[in-house]
């Protein structure tokens, strides 16, 4: 068997280093319509999705967002469901939303410390 040996020294030479690049066939307009096309798809995409990601950072809760939202209270020494629902309602009738915190409550005795969970539809 015999080897080829190949100096040290030896560096294949690239079409770059020759200086003669490899013939290449020309393209046709189609294809510089289609990349065209392309490129103008893909922009198009781009300004459309970020355009709709700044209506969505600025969109209002809807009324049912708002419905879902839950208003956490925590029960100090001293409050009753009364008082706990004329701090609620502000200057409307509390009745209502009485009857509802002493279905959350489980009953008509809070404790302090005691959290309740009011929906935010009943609160003012």
């Amino acid at each position: 068997m015999t080897a080829a040996l190949i100096p040290a020294a030896y560096i294949p030479n690239t079409p770059a280093q020759t200086g003669i690049l490899p013939a290449s066939r020309p393209v046709s307009p189609e294809v510089y319509r289609r990349r065209r096309l392309a490129v103008v798809a893909v922009m198009l995409g781009l300004i459309l999705g970020v355009a709709s990601f700044g209506r969505q950072a600025d969109a209002t809760p809807t009324a049912e967002a708002q419905a879902a939202a839950v208003v956490l209270v925590v029960v100090q020494p001293g409050d009753t469901l009364w008082t706990i629902a004329e701090s609620l309602v502000n200057n409307a009738d509390p009745r209502p939303l009485v009857a509802e915190l002493t279905e959350i409550a489980g009953g008509s005795s809070i404790q302090p410390g005691q959290l309740l969970r009011v929906p935010g539809d009943l609160v003012d």
